[in-house]
This record gives structure tokens, sequence and C-alpha cells, in this order.
């Protein structure tokens, strides 16, 4: 089964400014603790993932959408998908992820503003 994409008719979710950011580069790694000697120390997954904190602002249309994405495409954020996000680098580039943990959306009238957390991988 092929990975969705991020609709195009969304803008890129690589947030607003003000929010952009993670609170951790990487997973920390998982350590182990013995009698006599030195914790061990080792990584928790074979690829790297980034949380970062999206917040974006959609029109009605866009958040019809977004919401149908969500609920249907990725079956209530349960799958993975690819999407453009933004690089260290500064550029857009398409990367595999998910959304972790609950969207929540804040009804502005004529817009709408969603907020989540998007697990990028190999960021």
């Amino acid at each position: 089964m092929a990975i969705p994409s991020w609709p195009s008719t969304l803008p890129p979710p690589i947030g607003q400014v003000g929010n952009l950011g993670t609170e951790q580069l990487y997973i920390p790694p998982s350590e182990t603790q013995f009698d006599d000697g030195p914790s061990r120390a080792r990584r928790r997954s074979l690829f790297d993932e980034t949380p970062r904190s999206i917040t974006l602002k959609l029109t009605r249309a866009q958040f019809v959408t977004f919401r149908e994405f969500v609920r249907d495409t990725l079956n209530c954020g349960a799958r993975r998908f690819t999407a453009p996000v933004r690089q260290p680098n500064g550029r857009l580039g398409q990367r595999t992820c998910r959304i972790r943990g609950a969207v929540s959306e804040t009804d502005q009238g004529p817009t709408s503003t969603v907020a989540f957390t998007l697990i990028v991988q190999d960021w």
C-alpha cells in the first residue's frame, strides 16, 4: 500500500512564525544500568524522528480538506504520510511523517487554526 501524500491544496506543515521548532532534536537513547560498571546507552529506533510543533491557519475549505485527510486518509492520524517540511538548511524537502497525539482546532470565523505535533523521520 502506498504512503499517502500531504494534500497540495493545504499549506506545507511548516507552522507559523513564532511556533516553529522542537523540544528535542532526536529521541534520547535508552540507558541500561548495571550493578558492576557504567550504564550502557543504545538508540531506540533505526531512524531519527524529530517532533515539530505545527500550527496552521486554514480557510474553511482548507480545514475541510485537512479534516478529511487526517480522519479518512490517515485513519484518525494512525498512518504515515509524506509531506514537504522545512529542513535544517531552510529548504523544503519531502519526508515521511506522522501525527502524534491529538489535533486541536480553534474556530476563528472565516478561518480555523489547527495545531499538532508532527513527527518527521530523518529530519
